[in-house]
């Protein structure tokens, strides 16, 4: 027998959150906010920051951006903060502790709810390397005082990896792909690249050894191609199929595969991105479209990015959808950015089904002082309006968000967004470095200029914003929809109930969509594991009640705990965490 939560008797849950569209500065990250998750059951978000020196604890003045004086030390040591824990009701921070350096990591979930966060780079006073190193945080409730922090795990990764991409598979295991195995660069190069991918199993059995995914290799003479070497945060989304097996549309430069993980083969080769390499430092905004009941056909969009021109690249505007499992795949041109080219921005999924295009930059790419022109305007992308009416620009924010910038949605149906460090290390200026134009790379100057103006400074920022999307000030006088009862647990190929009001009580009538949405785990512009089912459904007649197809099977979505939603007319309820299995 399921268990099921009543909201009737959890008052507290049910938000009557009316918001106008636009951003509004909330309180401070502590830490630089690099990446960025939401334990599931909880009121919180986690940052998670490189190493080094912070100034957004106690005295940084969120309405003004002011830095604190006194550095951000964890209590009785000599230890920056480098990691957070943000509480959405109190708009508070608690510092919590990786072990070791998690600068440019990846994360995923396991099906309990755990965050794996894995890989990471040199070793920092008090805090061993993150090369190798597995993490994980777990999912709430916390009861009373919260006290969840970073658990350092006795297994290890097999290579070293830095800017590796992570997503849960079919069995619940977590997959890990590419990277570098050397930390001080822009570029990844062939002496240091790991052209390979492993798996990180939850229940700790130990996995085969590292297998060699073709797109990732290039060789020395390659290192200056940048459809080969700009490699790095490769694109992953999985695929449905019928054999229930890891086909994972997988990018790296520009060439794209689907590539079965589970049996390491090779199951279909797709066309290269159009004209340019798509992945870190290029970095194009990368979002696997809402697959809907009953046939989960899945279309990629793919949207602006950077050339691979050396030393200066452009940066685009171009955008293109691909459905990967068409008998001839082929990129087709979408709509492109109304507001011009963008590379690193987020891609949030929005309960709606509607795409939040949100931080970055329009010159320049991904990397330290890699970029300018700060992308103020987000965008709002309809997948299913009409092609040339599919992007509508939002309210601006007055706060650059560059490199090393995150943003997730919460339960609530809004848009946490923070960070931005283009400096990487802390910077109370951001001011570039006397070497400008010229930068590092693995110890010789790199093949990528500066792209940051020397004029143009962005200092290190702790300032967290809620973004309000236009659903939350279009509610009706009958409120927002409200999910009231709903299974703690549902399975795969099977049917459930749910019961659904408007805030006021009258019932849905409307347009309506039931949708289970995992939020994923964002960093530089990548959004790991994120993607949306909008699931079958049947109204019961006279009734709040609602019979819910689950999804299919573990292609579908994987094994985990996600945000259900019922969404009417474009405004959603307030999410609710539900296990699938």
């Amino acid at each position: 027998m399921k268990s099921t939560f009543s909201l009737m008797a959890i008052g507290s849950a049910i938000s009557p959150l009316v918001s106008a569209t636009g951003f509004r500065t909330v309180g401070s990250s502590g830490s630089s906010a690099q990446m960025v998750f939401v334990p599931p059951y909880t009121n919180t978000v986690v940052f998670i920051d490189n190493y080094h020196a912070n100034y957004g604890g106690p005295g940084y003045n969120i309405s003004t951006g002011v830095h604190s004086d006194i550095s951000y030390l964890y209590d009785g040591t000599d230890i920056s903060v480098f990691g957070t824990e943000y509480n959405l009701t109190s708009n508070t921070i608690r510092p919590v502790k990786p072990l070791s350096n998690t600068f440019c990591s990846a994360g995923a979930f396991f099906p309990n709810g755990t965050l794996l966060n894995l890989a990471g780079a040199e070793a920092g006073t008090g805090v061993a390397e993150g090369f190798d190193k597995l993490r994980t945080y777990d999912a709430g409730p916390c009861n009373g005082a919260c006290d969840t922090d970073w658990v350092e795990q006795p297994t290890k990764l097999q290579v070293y990896r830095w800017y590796p991409s992570a997503m849960t598979m079919v069995d619940g295991s977590v997959l890990v792909v590419g990277g570098s195995n050397k930390g001080g660069l822009v570029l990844n190069e062939a002496s240091i690249n790991v052209p390979t991918y492993e798996i990180v199993h939850a229940n700790g059995q130990a996995p085969k050894a590292p297998v060699l995914l073709p797109i990732l290799n290039f060789t020395k003479a390659e290192n200056l191609v940048a459809n080969k070497s700009y490699n790095l945060y490769p694109m992953l989304h999985g695929l449905p199929n019928a054999a229930v097996q890891d086909h994972i549309f997988t990018v790296a430069g520009n060439q794209a595969v689907i590539w079965d993980y589970t049996n390491d083969v090779l199951v279909k080769t797709l066309p290269n991105t159009p004209l340019q390499p798509r992945t870190f430092p290029s970095l194009a905004t990368s979002v696997l479209l809402p697959l809907e009941y009953p046939d989960y056909t899945p279309t990629v969009l793919m949207c602006g990015g950077a050339s691979g021109d050396m030393p200066n690249p452009i940066t685009l505007d171009d955008c293109y959808r691909i459905n990967p499992l068409d008998d001839v795949p082929a990129w087709v041109a979408d709509d492109n950015l109304p507001n011009g080219p963008q590379v690193m921005t987020d891609g949030i999924q929005l309960p709606n089904g509607k795409i939040l295009f949100i931080n970055g930059a329009r010159k320049g790419c991904a990397g330290g002082y890699q970029a300018d022109d700060p992308v103020l305007i987000p965008l709002l992308y309809d997948p299913y309006a009409a092609p040339g009416a599919r992007f509508t620009s939002m309210p601006p924010t007055t706060i650059p968000r560059l490199y090393h910038s995150t943003a997730t949605l919460l339960p609530s149906g809004e848009v946490l967004v923070a960070g931005s460090n283009p400096a990487v290390s802390y910077s109370r200026t951001g001011a570039v470095p006397s070497t400008w134009p010229y930068f590092n790379n693995n110890g010789h100057r790199a093949a990528l200029n500066q792209q940051q103006n020397k004029t143009s400074h962005y200092p290190t920022e702790y300032r967290v914003d809620i973004f309000s999307p236009p659903y939350l000030s279009s509610i009706s006088a009958h409120g927002r929809p409200v999910i009231t009862t709903f299974p703690a647990n549902i399975t795969y190929g099977t049917t459930f109930n749910i019961e659904a009001r408007l805030e006021r009580g009258a019932r849905i009538r409307g347009n309506v969509q039931i949708n289970l949405l995992a939020h994923g785990f964002h960093t530089h512009g990548v959004s790991m594991g994120q993607r949306m089912v909008k699931m079958g459904f049947q109204m019961v007649a006279n009734s709040y009640g609602i019979t819910v197809h689950a999804p299919r099977d573990a292609s579908v979505i994987p094994p985990g705990i996600y945000m259900l939603f019922v969404v009417e007319d474009n405004i959603p309820s307030v999410g609710q965490w539900i296990s699938i299995a």
